[in-house]
């Protein structure tokens, strides 16, 4: 997989939460926030109550034999504001039951915020999803919240982020502002479980035999926290900004020691996370029917792994990622997505698994019809170093302003990479949403 396409018991509302099961180091930072939003302005006292929420429910079948339940997932979602005069607070949690992953059910405390808005400045403190970046369906600044991989890219991309636990200030003013984040609670990103229909595969020869060791991840420290800042411009005709992040890298390094056994090799993998200095750039700009947008981000000191299995070195170099994209609205309720994105490795080496340069294009073509009561659309993701590829379209219709149906297909391509490892995938697949 890419790092571009970094392509989601009792529950008694705001006072018992059970943490999901996935996310050991939540009970601490749930603890941490908590104690923190308890302590609410005076002003909230006097608030506006406002719940919301939605019930969906997804199921995929796969199109070749066994024909078999890819995805079978259904949740509630409970969110509710609490607003003042100058304070605010938000909170929600899922309920989820999935019958193909067990490891993805039960209770989870998504966001939890408090939020004070003042004339020049205004602060969110709390569980948050944060979002940077202007491309469409691909992390390039967009590193804040990590992603949740655990049915790859058959989620709709704003389920895959992940919350993060966050002190985000904002200076505001006419034609700028400037964000500061701090995070002292690294949460990575989640990977497939073993045994799962969108498990990596490794095809490794019999003689080779693996073992492997739960990621390590930083401790709880001060010293470990994240700090991140971005300063964005709003001028006339253009859009851009320029971010930085000191952070932990979301997936982890795999290292490795290898033992050679008789006519075998065992290699023991111990993955670990490491530190991260990233520092990005993004722009937007308008003409006419069209909108250009673009990101940079250069990595310093990314680790990566050997192309020989066996291989206990690992490469430190630095890393660049790029794209630029156009979007075409010609009218008619027509909507047109290009991008083209290249992760490219400096000072590469030929023993480094990834390729110097990893180069993949996007296209996302949509149709409103009825009254914009219908929407078509694809997306497709074409890796264009190993000739893979993944499509994703759908037909929605609102049967109400609250009622939602959508039908689809999934369809992977190719014999190689992350998209072609899934070729027997393909999947038709359904999906409803009622909210509230």
């Amino acid at each position: 997989m890419t790092r571009m396409t970094q392509i989601f018991a009792d529950f008694n509302f705001m006072f018992f939460i059970r943490v999901h099961p996935r996310d050991p180091r939540n009970p601490r930072a749930i603890r941490f926030w908590g104690a923190l939003i308890l302590l609410l302005p005076t002003t909230l006292l006097a608030a506006d109550i406002e719940p919301q929420g939605f019930v969906d429910t997804y199921h995929a079948v796969r199109l070749h034999d066994p024909c078999d339940y890819l995805s079978s997932r259904t949740r509630l979602r409970l969110e509710m504001w609490v607003t003042g005069e100058e304070a605010s607070l938000f909170a929600s949690m899922n309920a989820i039951h999935n019958n193909v992953i067990p490891s993805d059910s039960g209770m989870e405390f998504r966001e939890a915020f408090m939020d004070y808005t003042a004339e020049k400045w205004d602060l969110r403190i709390g569980r948050q999803i944060i979002i940077w970046g202007k491309a469409d369906g691909l992390a390039i600044t967009d590193i804040i919240s990590p992603k949740d991989y655990t049915e790859s890219l058959a989620r709709d991309f704003d389920d895959i982020r992940l919350p993060v636990d966050a002190l985000r200030g904002r200076l505001l003013f006419d034609r700028a502002n400037v964000e500061l984040l701090w995070l002292p609670v690294f949460r990575p990103a989640i990977l497939p479980p073993p045994g799962t229909p969108w498990a990596f595969k490794y095809q490794l020869p019999d003689s080779i035999k693996t073992e492997f060791d739960a990621p390590i991840e930083p401790d709880l420290s001060l010293k470990n926290s994240e700090l991140a800042g971005k300063a964005a411009f709003y001028l006339s005709g253009i859009d851009f900004a320029v971010s930085a992040f000191y952070t932990w890298d979301d997936l982890p390094t795999a290292h490795r020691t290898t033992t050679s056994e008789d006519d075998s090799t065992l290699v023991h993998t111990h993955p670990e996370h490491h530190r991260l200095t990233f520092v990005g750039a993004e722009f937007s700009m308008p003409w006419r029917d069209f909108v250009v947008r673009g990101e940079a981000a250069f990595y310093k000191g990314r680790y990566f792994e050997p192309d020989d299995p066996c291989s206990e070195e690992l490469f430190k170099r630095h890393a660049l990622s790029g794209m630029i994209g156009l979007d075409w609205t010609p009218g008619n309720d027509w909507s047109l997505t290009a991008q083209l994105a290249d992760d490219f490795i400096m000072d590469y080496d030929n023993a480094i698994a990834s390729d110097e340069h990893t180069m993949l294009t996007t296209l996302n073509v949509s149709k409103q019809l009825f009254r914009q009561t219908l929407t078509l659309s694809s997306m497709g993701y074409f890796g264009i170093n190993e000739g893979e590829c993944f499509l994703r379209s759908s037909a929605e219709y609102a049967l109400t302003d609250e009622m939602h149906v959508s039908v689809g297909l999934g369809l992977f391509f190719g014999d190689e990479g992350m998209m072609g490892q899934y070729e027997d995938n393909d999947e038709v697949w359904m999906k409803a949403k009622f909210s509230f």
